[in-house]
């Protein structure tokens, strides 16, 4: 590796262009490349021989005090206080080592005073002294503070992550808006182009920091959640009204939630498969031990997010978690946790088209709950996609949705039979009513002719009595056919533009404009 490097430094020459032309070859013999991934190794080459003093409170790994850690030029010095009369006394001799003996006497660097801080974990007394640098200017104590990617707090518990939480969540929520301002020059993202931006530009800050911030922080997961989902449903073209579970079971997204937990088990299957001496096989092992002398951390915190999985909550046997071959059986179990709460999610009453009995998914099986279906592939029209979508995700305006929503005088809600269509004299105004039974007007009659006149022509065994015996296994035929998937979502686009907003609804809402106006 470290030939390779030499080789590299010693034999690379830069060229500089203008207007078109190139200058002479030179070699560059002082510093290194700017932004190159190799830039912190050789940072921590330089200072392998940094050396605070260790002190007794020092945290203890394995049998080996830890005081110090560097990631590049950034640098943690740290050990154990008590409490409630935290002396900062104990950590002066290590200030004075890097900032004296070592920065300046040693590597010849300055030390930057400003971004020195300090933060007390759990601290409920104030400090009985003041640390100083070497001019007395005093190092100033945060709430919160950053190292590594990772935001801690100084508050202990289910909230020592809670500004990582926030300052990821915003960071999505940037990347989402940023995506989707592109689309004033594009036009609508591809569903295909739009999951590719969502895995590179959005699911990095969703899942960062995942192997370290177990979940059990619930109002931080769920920022994460609101944004994944803020996301998807921009993508889709559906309301924040919308069911969620179709927004993961027809493009192939897991939920945050149970992706985040998978990663951390798949970091403590690489832990595990690390030799003993490696500082985080030898940090995998203390936390078990930690945990089996009841004490918090991060094994703890596992077992509570795996028994807080929402519909399938997985009871975590921690000797599992000994083994590579245990954890993969847990990854397993949260997989399978995931497809039964996405399949019984899909099982509500506002998503008639999507059930899973009626499109031959296993609930045991995320292969089959979770996957890109063919239909948002084929229709390659953005505004017919996303009417479909809209049709299928009961984020539409017909009665049976529409008066879901709104209770009679009494608080009642409305029973189904009781949400009559507008066109004709049916009982409900149902998705399968509107799209093969309503003939309340000409117009919805002459499209639905037309729509069954194309599938006609391309399965000529087709016969209307197919629909009438069994509506939605047609639609799902019509979704999952290459060719027939396009002509049903426009089929899906013309009713929809005949069954418009409410003229109730509109009046409502005008009216609230009002008042909120007054």
């Amino acid at each position: 590796m470290i030939d390779w490097m030499r080789m590299l430094y010693g034999q690379m020459e830069y060229r500089v262009k203008s207007d078109g032309e190139y200058s002479e070859a030179f070699q560059s013999l002082w510093g290194i490349l700017a932004g190159d991934s190799l830039s912190p190794s050789f940072f921590d080459a330089y200072i392998h021989d940094f050396k605070p003093p260790t002190l007794p409170s020092d945290i203890v790994l394995q049998g080996t005090p830890i005081g110090n850690m560097e990631l590049a030029d950034d640098i943690v010095e740290l050990t154990q206080l008590d409490r409630k009369r935290p002396d900062l006394a104990a950590l002066q001799p290590k200030v004075h080592y890097t900032e004296v003996e070592y920065c300046a006497r040693q590597v010849f660097f300055e030390m930057s005073v400003p971004k020195t801080r300090g933060l007390l974990f759990g601290a409920t007394g104030e400090p009985i002294s003041s640390l100083t640098v070497a001019d007395g200017t005093p190092i100033i104590f945060d709430d919160k503070y950053r190292y590594g990617g990772i935001l801690f707090s100084n508050t202990v518990g289910s909230r020592l992550f809670t500004p990582h939480y926030t300052f990821q969540a915003d960071r999505a929520r940037n990347a989402i808006y940023s995506l989707f301002a592109a689309e004033g020059y594009t036009g609508t993202i591809p569903i295909q182009v739009g999951l590719v931006l969502y895995r590179a530009r959005v699911d990095c800050h969703l899942t960062y920091g995942c192997e370290v911030v177990i979940d059990v922080n619930e109002p931080g997961i769920r920022k994460l959640e609101k944004e994944q989902k803020r996301c998807l449903r921009r993508l889709n073209g559906v309301g924040p009204r919308s069911p969620t579970a179709p927004l993961f079971t027809e493009t192939g997204i897991m939920p945050i939630r149970h992706r985040r937990i998978i990663l951390a088990l798949r970091f403590a299957q690489y832990a595990l498969e690390e030799p003993p001496e490696h500082w985080v096989n030898r940090a995998y092992r203390d936390v078990l031990a930690m945990y089996r002398a009841g004490k918090k951390g991060w094994m703890r915190d596992m077992v509570r997010a795996l028994a807080k999985l929402p519909f399938a909550p997985i009871a975590l046997d921690v000797s599992s978690m000994e083994s590579v071959h245990g954890i993969l059986a847990v990854i397993t179990q949260v997989e399978i946790s995931c497809s039964k709460y996405l399949f019984n999610e899909l099982a509500s009453t506002r998503l008639p088209l999507l059930h899973g009995e009626d499109r031959g998914l296993l609930s045991d099986s995320i292969q089959s709950t979770l996957r890109l279906r063919p239909y948002l592939r084929n229709v390659t029209i953005p505004a017919h996609r996303k009417a479909l979508f809209r049709f299928l995700c009961a984020d539409h305006y017909l009665a049976i949705e529409q008066y879901r929503r709104v209770p009679r005088r009494d608080g009642e809600k409305i029973p189904v039979d009781q949400r009559p269509c507008r066109y004709c004299d049916a009982c409900t105004e149902s998705e399968i009513h509107a799209l093969f039974f309503c003939n309340g007007i000409d117009k919805l009659v002459e499209r639905r002719a037309v729509f069954m006149d194309r599938v006609k022509a391309i399965v000529p065994s087709h016969k209307p009595e197919y629909i009438r015996d069994n509506p939605i296994f047609c639609v799902h035929f019509y979704l999952e056919h290459k060719v027939l998937a396009p002509i049903l979502a426009k089929f899906v686009y013309d009713v929809m533009d005949i069954f418009p907003r409410p003229e109730r609804s509109k009046g409502l809402k005008e009216g609230k404009k009002k008042a909120r106006a007054k």
